[in-house]
């Protein structure tokens, strides 16, 4: 988006105008589309990927990508990018660099705090009590780097929900990096215990034939 800026801006600030106008057009259909399904996650537009950075336990919470990127914000950044870009543009003396950058922060700002918002939302959302059911026998999706005999986190689906969750390898000297498939095989005082897929499936498929 950076650099499609710089372009549009070289090119002359008429040219921002039709950005925002694209911004406006495709970031307030999606926003349309998914009110009308009800705001949920699970409509064909899915506004839920985040994407994840391979950062240190200690600091993953901050940073990784995933606290401050998803198809949330893209798409609200780009509904408020492109509406004070073409309220300013059209209804207003300012220059275009100061219309850009007020849409800029404003699109960042709304952006951003959709995107947060929601995020705690999905985290608390559903029964308040976890249930143990809930979470052993899933394959579940790293989030958090788990290194040895360290926890991270894994996301898995509940019902219509993605949970996010401490955890922990169950054999000790194992790593999972983030966008990791692993399988969870137990969850106790909060924390899954999680083995590589591959691990996963051997149980899971020897159970079968037991």
């Amino acid at each position: 988006m950076y650099d499609v800026l710089l372009m549009l801006a070289a090119g002359g600030w008429a040219s921002l105008a039709t950005l925002y106008w694209i911004c406006l057009i495709v970031g307030g259909g999606l926003l349309i589309i998914s009110s009308i399904a009800g705001g949920d996650a699970d409509v064909d537009v899915d506004l839920d990927i985040d994407v994840d950075m391979d950062v240190d336990a200690g600091h993953a919470h901050a940073g990784s990508l995933t606290t401050w990127l998803s198809m949330q914000f893209l798409v609200f950044f780009m509904a408020m990018f492109g509406v004070v870009g073409v309220t300013m543009t059209h209804l207003s003396d300012y220059t275009g660099g100061v219309t850009l950058a007020c849409a800029a922060v404003v699109g960042l700002l709304v952006g951003q705090g959709a995107h947060q918002l929601l995020r705690k939302l999905r985290k608390t959302s559903g029964d308040s009590t976890p249930k143990r059911a809930d979470y052993v026998n899933k394959i579940a999706r790293v989030t958090i780097s788990i290194s040895a005999k360290g926890k991270g986190e894994v996301a898995l689906r509940v019902g219509r929900t993605d949970r996010y969750v401490p955890a922990i390898a169950l054999h000790q000297a194992d790593a999972f990096s983030p966008d990791q498939t692993v399988g969870v095989v137990d969850y106790r005082d909060g924390v899954a215990e999680i083995v590589s897929r591959e691990e996963f499936e051997f149980l899971t498929d020897s159970k079968a034939h037991a």
